[in-house]
């Protein structure tokens, strides 16, 4: 009796898994766009320099999979450019570099996933990884006071926030506009404030997107 129900409940097993597969749906895509920071400042004493990041482009790739109705996740890639730069008084000091983030979203739709046109919401976290390269010194002894920038590659958490829109022109393919915000920490490796100065405030990502993807 035993193995009859074992055998039966395999059998069920066997038939659902198609079904599920069929009823999965997988998108895999490439993005790019062009992103803007607010960020943090280095405080000494009474004296505040701006720290971060120049506005640049973006290039990026999603892979996700819209597991029910109205609920989905995605692994998204996104390369930035730019290296790390400080600012005060109208003295600038700046470095090459990039940024790499990878981060899982979790996207909940208002349209069913059959429907041609779905407009999103979208959060979650995963890591920034910070490179900047072409270690200069600065050009003037005032922005010392408060950081030295640094030839490094740093990791750092990230936050992921924002909402977008797909529209699914044929079978297979796929439009979408992303707007994502990634709060992370200022890589402190790579601006090495030095005391009494202290950092304040996160790096604020702002990153309009849009792409094409494959939908299987």
């Amino acid at each position: 009796m035993f193995a009859m129900c074992v055998s039966r409940c395999l059998a069920l097993l066997a038939l659902a898994a198609p079904i599920t597969c069929i009823a999965q749906n997988w998108e895999l895509g490439g993005t790019g766009g062009y992103g803007w920071y607010s960020n943090p400042t280095i405080s000494n004493g009474a004296s505040s320099a701006t720290a971060g990041f120049p506005p640049r482009g973006a290039i990026g790739a999603v892979f996700g999979n819209n597991m029910y109705e109205h609920v989905g996740g995605e692994l998204r890639y996104l390369l930035r450019f730019g290296g790390p730069e400080l600012k005060f008084n109208g003295l600038q000091w700046n470095m090459t570099g990039y940024t790499n983030v990878i981060v899982y979203d979790v996207l909940v739709h208002t349209a069913p996933r059959d429907e041609k046109l779905r407009p999103f919401f979208a959060g979650g976290a995963g890591i920034k990884v910070f490179t900047s390269n072409g270690l200069l010194p600065p050009p003037d002894p005032t922005l010392g006071q408060f950081a030295r920038l640094r030839s490094d590659t740093q990791v750092e958490p990230v936050i992921s926030a924002g909402a977008g829109l797909k529209y699914r022109f044929r079978k297979h393919a796929q439009f979408r506009v992303d707007f994502r915000t990634y709060f992370s920490p200022l890589p402190d490796d790579i601006f090495r404030h030095r005391p009494p100065a202290s950092i304040r405030g996160w790096v604020f990502d702002f990153v309009p997107m849009a792409g094409l993807s494959y939908v299987f």
